[in-house]
């Protein structure tokens, strides 16, 4: 194999001996490391072909990112959901299963819970992704020491039902017209384009397209400490001002024209998740 990029010492990207581009992770093996070199297949212990390059991006982005043990876990349970699971899966599901796991950890460590809006709907509708997510769920707490709750199970069910690409959870046009319209109003709102192959642009996208489907459920009726806490609020208020008055806005657009009103939670989350799209912007 040949090297094609350095990700980091233990990250590479290469050209296989079938001349496919391909990540391959080994302890130390991108050290010392430079463009052309030979790598030595014996020191690969894991690898990672994904074909599509918007995609070999965020994976590369991700390595540097996130812990070792993070990816190396979502591998396993992509290998394990894709054994166990009886439909097709596109190759999205380990890039956005390891952000989505890494970030799950990150809330945790700041005693941030969300809850899963449609929890019930996918109890009522999907239950082999629910019990898939309930599994993973299981292993991180085995394998990592990390409890999780029964809303993260559902959030890991999303992400596999979304990786199944058949325009299931909701009509695929209607979903990209709305990401569409929110993304314009972002843009416009800071006089800025978002970098569309950023981590925190992929996640605040996913979140739009989840938003969607609650929107769809008029699941907007539960409350979390979030929007609860009012001294927790007004501080969020403060720090985020700019990012509170963008999602005001986006609110405002979703009312005039679907005649929907979301709550204060998820005017925090896509407050929180436009500070992130925003400053990673330069």
């Amino acid at each position: 194999m040949k090297v094609l990029k350095v990700i980091n010492n233990n990250n590479l990207c290469v050209l296989d001996d079938d001349g496919r581009e391909q990540i391959v992770s080994g302890k130390g093996i991108g050290f010392g490391k430079k463009y052309g070199d030979i790598v030595d297949s014996a020191n690969v212990i894991k690898t990672y072909l994904i074909t599509d390059s918007e995609l070999q991006k965020k994976m590369i982005t991700l390595l540097k990112e996130i812990p070792a043990e993070y990816m190396e876990f979502a591998s396993k349970m992509v290998e394990y959901i894709r054994s166990s699971y009886s439909h097709t899966l596109n190759e999205s599901l380990l890039v956005t299963l390891s952000d989505h796991i890494a970030s799950a950890i990150e809330r945790k460590n700041h005693g941030i819970e969300l809850i899963n809006q449609l929890l019930d709907s996918i109890q009522a509708s999907y239950p082999e992704e629910l019990s898939l997510g309930e599994y993973c769920v299981e292993q991180l707490h085995e394998r990592l020491g990390i409890s999780m709750t029964q809303n993260e199970a559902g959030f890991i069910a999303m992400h596999i039902i979304n990786a199944r690409g058949d325009g299931k959870m909701s009509d695929v046009s209607d979903i990209a017209g709305f990401v569409s319209s929110v993304l314009h109003i972002a843009e416009d709102f800071y006089a800025m384009k978002f970098d569309r192959s950023s981590v925190y642009y992929g996640r605040f996208v996913t979140h739009l397209r989840f938003l969607w489907q609650r929107l769809e459920k008029n699941e907007f009726s539960r409350k979390s400490a979030l929007s609860d806490d009012t001294v927790f609020l007004t501080m969020l208020q403060k720090t985020y001002n700019q990012h509170f008055q963008c999602a005001q806005r986006i609110r405002e657009y979703i009312l005039d024209t679907y005649d929907k009103a979301i709550d204060d939670d998820e005017l925090i989350t896509l407050a929180i998740h436009l500070k992130k799209v925003g400053d990673n912007v330069q």
